[in-house]
């Protein structure tokens, strides 16, 4: 039977679109919401998802069944958490890995609109067998999600993930994407608008440059001295009557600060400037400069910790990590 769409709702047009355009790609398959295998598999990928960066030594979620998942869920999720079900997804459409033949994890997309800007396709539960790893999985997903994005005309990509979640944190900034905030986990985005950008690490010093800009062309510049920060930023060049600018560093969508100042952090670099700016902390508690980032993770570390959850993340000099009792 055709699939019935609705004309009158856009973003189920670009959902029932963005179906048949993953449809064609070989590493995607649906999952089957009403298979009992399917959704104990998927269900098990989702927790372990959780219980990887909590315990030393997670289950595979291949070897979970119903009871053991009820049991490791029990101890590893907190209240408001549950494994997500692909029969329940809120409007997420699942999809199993599949390469030769082999599952090698899970990923769920759809298409969402903010109500400004442009839709973007948002991606969730991201998550491969130890054994898919470091093969460049993950990368061909990514760009096979982008891929269908752009056909679609679609803003970008979006998603969510969490500061303890290290091995996330890093894969999605070495994929490009930028910080949209940090009010309730890690919001991260990658508009199609937006150049890319990249990270020069020069000896005790990092520099964050967009688009072509010139070897010394950095956006922003950050220094250490000693656990102090000390931060440069530099207007975009190009904008200007000198006809030597580097035309190829335009304005971006998203702001440069919080992606750098992320970018610091899994580097394990201060971010405090000083301490009038560690008093604007709150100001900056939902996206801005660096010192809201690291007020957010004392905040996500003193949960996990108050939790009895592991946590592995990197020290930042001059932070003090108070118990979440006095946060």
């Amino acid at each position: 039977m055709p699939r019935v769409r609705d004309r009158d709702d856009p973003t189920e047009r670009y959902n029932a679109d963005l179906a048949d355009c993953l449809a064609a790609v070989p590493l995607l398959r649906p999952a089957a919401p009403g298979s009992p295998a399917q959704r104990r598999l998927w269900r098990a990928c989702e927790l372990c998802t959780y219980l990887e960066y909590r315990f030393d030594a997670a289950p595979d979620p291949r070897s979970l069944t119903d009871e053991t998942i009820h049991d490791w869920a029990r101890r590893g999720l907190t209240d408001g958490e549950v494994p997500g079900d692909p029969a329940d997804l809120l409007g997420y459409r699942p999809y199993w890995l599949v390469q030769d033949g082999t599952c090698l994890g899970t990923v769920a997309v759809m298409v969402r609109d903010l109500g400004w800007g442009q839709p973007c396709l948002w991606i969730a539960s991201l998550y491969l067998f130890p054994e898919g790893r470091r093969s460049g999985c993950g990368t061909r997903v990514m760009a096979a999600l982008e891929g269908a994005a752009r056909h679609l005309g679609l803003g970008g990509l979006r998603l969510e993930t969490a500061w303890p979640w290290q091995g996330a944190v890093r894969f999605y900034l070495q994929q490009g994407f930028w910080v949209a905030n940090w009010k309730h986990g890690l919001s991260l985005v990658r508009y199609f608008a937006d150049p890319p950008y990249r990270i020069r690490h020069d000896e005790g010093r990092m520099a964050f440059v967009v688009g072509a800009a010139r070897a010394d062309g950095a956006r922003i510049a950050a220094r250490r001295r000693g656990d102090t920060l000390i931060w440069e930023e530099h207007a975009p060049v190009g904008n200007g009557d000198d006809a030597d600018a580097d035309a190829g560093e335009p304005e971006t969508l998203a702001s440069p600060a919080p992606t750098f100042a992320l970018w610091l952090a899994v580097c394990g670099w201060p971010l405090i400037r000083g301490p009038q700016e560690w008093e604007r902390r709150y100001h900056w508690s939902d996206t801005g400069m660096p010192e809201g980032l690291a007020y957010k993770i004392t905040v996500f570390e003193g949960y996990a910790r108050r939790c009895g959850f592991r946590v592995d993340t990197p020290r930042i000099p001059g932070l003090v990590y108070p118990p979440w009792e006095e946060l």
